[in-house]
């Protein structure tokens, strides 16, 4: 389908660094109730393409609710999941300000709750609210830190990488939200994000739940 209108039960959380920075779990952002004027949002299904990869975005969306997940594809043919976003996060907003095709799809994996800004008025919206602009600029620092320590996180071995994903689901920031995913996401949509076989994941999840229980492994199959 396509878009056409153009907790926890573990006892000890992690502890948290001082200055960490979650790298799988999306942030979550509610400034953007404080901007005036936003077109009418709308209810979008769960699996629906709002931005198509290698396509010049047409719309911004501005993600109210739910959880969203970038893909890509290679001339392979293989898909990847190179992130998740959630409330905040504007869906073709880089794309379509520099005027290019996007690099990757944008899916909601849930049900999504959405304000629409055609794609060749987004700089104005930038450029008449203030406030836009700061949310604006703060969810893109929010990704580019986010990014960094994605990459960092990548090149450790696949039971690190699900280990560092099950601790993300726990960890606390000060003043940052975060968005425990693991419920939402289809097992082979977390053996993508984790770039680990499906049959590998099984495997490492198994073992997570005799160490820790199966509700600390609570992921859908299919």
């Amino acid at each position: 389908m396509k878009w056409t209108d153009a907790h926890s039960t573990k006892k000890d959380p992690a502890p948290v660094q001082e200055h960490s920075f979650p790298a799988f779990a999306p942030t979550v952002s509610d400034e953007f109730d404080r901007l005036k004027g936003l077109p009418e949002e709308k209810t979008v299904p769960s699996g629906t393409i709002i931005l198509d990869q290698g396509a010049e975005p047409t719309s911004v969306f501005l993600l109210c609710q739910g959880l969203v997940k970038l893909t890509s594809v290679s001339p392979q043919g293989r898909e990847s999941v190179l992130g998740l976003r959630s409330s905040g996060w504007y869906a073709g907003a880089v794309a379509a300000l520099v005027h290019r095709p996007s690099v990757y799809s944008v899916k909601t994996v849930t049900e999504c709750v959405v304000s629409r800004i055609p794609a060749d008025e987004f700089h104005l919206w930038l450029m008449r609210s203030a406030k836009m602009a700061r949310h604006f600029t703060q969810t893109l620092c929010n990704e580019l830190l986010s990014q960094s320590c994605e990459a960092q996180v990548r090149g450790g071995s696949a039971e690190e990488r699900l280990s560092h994903f099950m601790v993300e689901r726990h960890t606390r920031h000060a003043n940052l939200k975060t968005l425990d995913t693991l419920p939402m996401l289809k097992q082979m949509e977390l053996a993508q994000l984790l770039a680990i076989t499906p049959e590998h994941l099984s495997r490492l999840l198994r073992r997570t739940v005799q160490s820790n229980g199966p509700a600390e492994t609570h992921v859908q199959t299919e």
